[in-house]
């Protein structure tokens, strides 16, 4: 059995040291949920605004396409439109389970 020494014992905690190299950690710690939160955040946020990025273009497009005919592609136009609406409905469905997702954590019990 070994006795630890006094400068190794501090209340009821031995204290370890880490002398073989696989035992140091070489992974970054972990972020702490502030940061987590934010990035959550700012990830909703880009992507709504990327989505809204979508929506301008396909308007512009359209306008385009109604002013001056020949110089934009009826397909440009509603590819364009199709992306707009795809990304506007996959916006709406994250949103919703987000505020779903959310109101069961808060229901809870």
């Amino acid at each position: 059995m070994k006795l630890y020494g006094n400068d190794e014992v501090v209340g009821n905690r031995v204290v370890m040291k880490a002398t073989h190299p696989s035992h140091y950690r070489t992974e970054k710690a972990r972020e702490s949920d502030d940061e987590v939160v934010k990035s959550f955040g700012e990830l909703l946020s880009d992507s709504f605004g990327k989505v809204n990025n979508l929506l301008i273009d396909s308007d512009k497009l359209t306008q385009q396409m109604l002013v001056e005919p020949e110089s934009v592609s009826i397909h440009t136009v509603m590819i364009s439109a199709q992306k707009a609406e795809l990304a506007l409905s996959m916006a709406k469905a994250v949103g919703d389970r987000v505020v779903r997702a959310y109101t069961e954590i808060t229901n809870m019990r």
